[in-house]
């Protein structure tokens, strides 16, 4: 059974970060301009893709958790954390910006001096890893003070709202925690109490208001599409897709498709950490040899950017610096 519970959340992990690579292709080809008459394609996708994988990142993070039992225990998996985390963090915040200075052809240019303020502010996808660490200790915090998990439930679903409101002017570092503290806790409640996500009654009511709140949010004019992070309109739709995935994700066939997936989860950080900066890279160089069909760019930088990140993961368990890289905790822990 145990082996059955990892297998699923590698595929999970996996095929999580697999549509994360998708719609930041889509994003990227849609915001060039080139091709408007898939704006309504391009627009959907990212919608339905920023809708439900960053909460599922989440709530898998929050699967995996466990309560320690001391506050030196929690300072030290903190710490342990922090620098599996930050020296990544630092690494390719330094890249992300180097690359987009090397090219004009960027469509949200960070200044150097940016990188001076990845301490408040991270730039652009690496913010999951900064608020990753900012809920992983918010949380050993509430289980060290052995808050009850119904009142935890009810703080985190009070943060959450607060952090939506139009009017909760608050510093991004706390705006950002309080928005993902319930994704990360679903995920917590879902480890011990596995039979909510498989509850059939659960996901009917949950497909409804997901497909409810995706609709609603269509008829939003503007950016609708804009989903990435929470806000008023998508709270529901994000929170209701984490047992809709889950339930999903647990019960695919092991197959050839899931045993491909599953071979990858172990390194789904990696590939997250890669891929951002390798599609922008393919897809600027494809456009500068000519303007292809928009499937035949899309499918072309999605393949090429997704081996690219796999070829990553084979160099970090060969060469030394970039198992550094990726895995920084590993040599701190031989050095004791």
């Amino acid at each position: 059974m145990a082996k059955k519970r990892i297998m699923w959340l590698d595929l999970a992990k996996s095929m999580t970060v697999f549509l994360v690579v998708i719609v930041h292709v889509v994003e990227g080809i849609y915001k060039t301009g080139i091709y408007h008459q898939f704006d309504v394609f391009s627009e959907l996708t990212m919608d339905m893709l920023f809708t439900i994988v960053m909460p599922i990142f989440f709530a898998l993070s929050g699967y995996v958790y466990k309560p320690l039992p001391s506050a030196q225990e929690l300072l030290k998996k903190s710490g342990e954390k922090l620098i599996k985390l930050a020296v990544p963090y630092v690494i390719f915040s330094i890249v992300y910006v180097m690359l987009q200075h090397v090219s004009p052809d960027v469509h949200n240019l960070n200044s150097w001096h940016d990188l001076t303020q990845i301490y408040v502010m991270p730039i652009g996808y690496l913010w999951y890893l900064y608020v990753l660490f900012l809920v992983y200790v918010f949380v050993g915090i509430m289980h060290l003070i052995h808050m009850p998990p119904y009142w935890q439930i009810i703080l985190y679903a009070g943060l959450l709202l607060y952090s939506v409101m139009p009017f909760s002017n608050l510093p991004y570092p706390i705006k950002s925690l309080f928005m993902w503290l319930g994704c990360f806790y679903i995920g917590y409640i879902f480890k011990k109490n596995p039979l909510i996500f498989d509850n059939k009654w659960v996901i009917i009511v949950c497909s409804l208001l997901f497909l409810g709140s995706i609709f609603w949010q269509s008829r939003q004019g503007g950016t609708w599409f804009n989903t990435d992070m929470m806000s008023q309109e998508n709270f529901i739709s994000k929170l209701t897709s984490i047992p809709i995935f889950f339930y999903l994700f647990s019960h695919v066939k092991n197959g050839v498709v899931a045993r491909y997936f599953i071979k990858f989860g172990p390194y789904s950080l990696i590939i997250y950490l890669v891929h951002a900066p390798v599609a922008s890279i393919v897809r600027i160089l494809i456009l500068k040899l000519g303007v292809p069909p928009y499937g035949l760019l899309v499918i072309s930088t999605l393949v090429i950017c997704w081996y690219i990140s796999i070829f990553v993961i084979y160099l970090s368990r060969k060469l030394f610096l970039v198992h550094l890289i990726f895995y920084p905790d590993d040599y701190f822990k031989r050095m004791k």
